[in-house]
């Protein structure tokens, strides 16, 4: 595991004066030489000066100018105001791009699950994967089953070799005008590694490159040290190692309280002896208000009146069906498949239970303006096979591989829980609830139902829109992927 700190946000004076010194050179002075040594490049000095904002009636740029020719004093200001006073959205100020190489897809999930940042991370759809996977700490404590380990994983890389090899003829023979010579033949090997990859370990090693602002760290870095598994510590313990010099008064508070480390395994320990899930819908719906599109239409009442929402809605509810039809036009009229609906649409939720595959779940994490709280990967939901394994006849080797993975995880997971979770596939899946609005729902499905999305998240999404539109005569033609949206809108 690498973490590395790849930059963070500085007063732009700091740029200004080092460009005007290096103007000078070869005549530079002394004097501007030393101004070089002198300049302090932390994000401190930005979130201390947006402090005093509200306190101070001084122009902004000169708090920032006193805050970066007094940097001791700014960072004691953070420190009070971020820590003391309990003023946190000011560490907001702070900005960092970190680089994070070689960690499991299992901790990159948990990782990725943090709402406010941004992630960009290897794909395994587009990137032929290597013999690149983590060997847990944890499993040294007995060298017979680590030994059984690294002969399983040697066994699914071959494997994701093998079915990648076999794969790629029936793509071709599906897309015949494509060849080898063709532009469009890495679209060809892309959809092979793609379904390839369902047998790989959630093991196996990625990188990625996160951007964030310090409370968020802060959260996170508390997060992952709250995790029993030594992976997760070691990330966590290395994120604030390398921001700890740059901005101490930023990220301070990382030891995690019992709160965050003690809950979660209390309910499990309490739960042990639940019944296990029996008969698995993929996606079912949950909740949905039967009054979603009255209360959208509300919320454009309250937008363009003075009447409260209450009289907006009685307003609403004596509209005939061509009234409600003239309003929701006027609201999506000039709508393009890039722009979002309108903020009145996030006036009701949505609730699903989704029973998804790791390897969907990794595109549906990503929209983390929702809400999802998802369960544990388990062999009971069984696995996810793609529909080019079973045509090409590989599904009783990917069935038998799959096997030796759960035979193996079973034996994990007795002697150290959850750490198991490494050794299962991108195949396995979870149950995962979903709450969003409606504003979010037409992005995800824009997203996910689109001809280019990946296959298994798009199956999702398009049974997410067929249980869905059964409750919004008016709404639902907003649902759908970006390649049919000129016909959603008209129908």
């Amino acid at each position: 595991m690498k973490v590395r700190l790849a930059g963070f946000n500085v007063d732009v004076e700091n740029i200004n004066i080092l460009k005007k010194i290096l103007k000078k050179f070869p005549d530079i002075k002394k004097e501007d030489i030393k101004k070089i040594f002198q300049l302090e490049w932390t994000p401190e000095t930005i979130s201390a000066s947006y402090a005093r904002i509200s306190r101070d009636t001084r122009s902004i740029d000169i708090l920032r100018k006193e805050a970066r020719n007094e940097i001791d004093k700014a960072r004691k200001s953070n420190s009070m105001i971020i820590f003391d006073m309990g003023h946190s959205s000011i560490a907001e100020h702070g900005v960092f791009n970190i680089d994070i190489i070689d960690i499991s897809r299992l901790l990159a999930e948990k990782l990725e699950k943090s709402r406010l940042v941004s992630f960009t991370e290897k794909s395994q759809r587009y990137i032929k994967i290597g013999r690149d996977v983590l060997y847990p700490q944890e499993f040294n404590e007995d060298t017979v089953f680590l030994k059984k380990y690294k002969n399983l994983v040697n066994e699914l890389f071959d494997t994701y070799n093998i079915l990648h090899e076999k794969i790629v003829p029936y793509f071709l023979e599906k897309n015949p005008r494509i060849n080898i010579d063709s532009k469009k033949y890495r679209d060809i090997i892309n959809l092979a590694k793609e379904d390839a990859r369902y047998i790989l370990p959630l093991a196996t090693l990625t990188q990625l490159g996160m951007t964030l602002n310090a409370r968020s760290l802060e959260k996170i870095i508390r997060k992952l040290l709250a995790d029993n598994k030594t992976e997760s510590q070691q990330l966590g313990n290395q994120l604030f190692k390398v921001v700890e010099g740059h901005a101490p008064s930023l990220v301070k508070y990382v030891n995690p309280t019992d709160y965050e480390t003690k809950t979660y395994s209390s309910i499990k320990q309490t739960l042990s002896n639940i019944n296990k899930s029996k008969g698995i819908k993929e996606v079912e719906i949950i909740n949905i208000n039967k009054e979603v599109e009255a209360n959208v239409l509300a919320a454009l009442v309250v937008k363009n009146s003075n009447l409260s929402y209450n009289l907006a809605k009685q307003n609403v509810k004596s509209w005939d069906k061509e009234q409600k039809e003239k309003v929701f036009l006027q609201s999506i009229k000039h709508l393009n498949s890039f722009d979002s609906v309108l903020k009145e649409y996030e006036i009701s939720d949505f609730r699903y239970n989704i029973v998804i595959s790791a390897t969907a779940f990794a595109q549906l994490k990503r929209h983390r303006m929702a809400t999802i709280i998802d369960g544990e990967y388990s062999p009971s939901l069984g696995v996810k096979i793609p529909e080019s394994i079973i045509a090409t006849g590989n599904k009783n080797l990917f069935k038998e591989k799959i096997k030796a993975i759960e035979d193996l995880y079973n034996e994990a997971k007795q002697k150290w829980g959850d750490t198991a979770d490494y050794i299962l596939s991108n195949a396995h899946r979870k149950n995962v609830i979903i709450k969003c609005n409606f504003r979010e729902l037409v992005h995800i499905t824009r997203l996910r139902s689109d001809k280019h999305a990946q296959w298994d998240i798009r199956n999702i999404s398009d049974q997410i829109i067929k249980q869905t539109k059964a409750h919004l005569p008016l709404f639902g033609n907003l649902l759908g992927g970006k390649d049919s949206y000129k016909t959603n809108k008209s129908t």
